[in-house]
């Protein structure tokens, strides 16, 4: 099965209920992310990044195709 395949299966674009709550934190990781600046500090940018990381994993318990897809730099 290719990723094309795989994210097609994903439950995040055959259960609603999934994708709202995946939406939900998709938008507040880009809520974070606008955040950041280029005055912002190394805490700030390491603290973005841990909440990035959270995200990830919760995204994951419910669709780790798709959380894979969305955030392949963090493992």
């Amino acid at each position: 099965m290719d990723k094309t395949e795989a994210v097609d299966f994903s439950p995040y674009y055959s259960n609603k209920e999934i994708r709202k709550k995946i939406d939900k934190l998709l938008h507040f990781n880009a809520i974070i992310q606008s955040s950041l600046g280029i005055d912002s500090t190394n805490k700030e940018k390491d603290q973005a990044h841990d909440a990035t990381r959270k995200i990830k994993f919760e995204i994951a318990t419910m669709d780790s195709v798709f959380a894979e897809h969305c955030f392949p730099e963090y493992k």
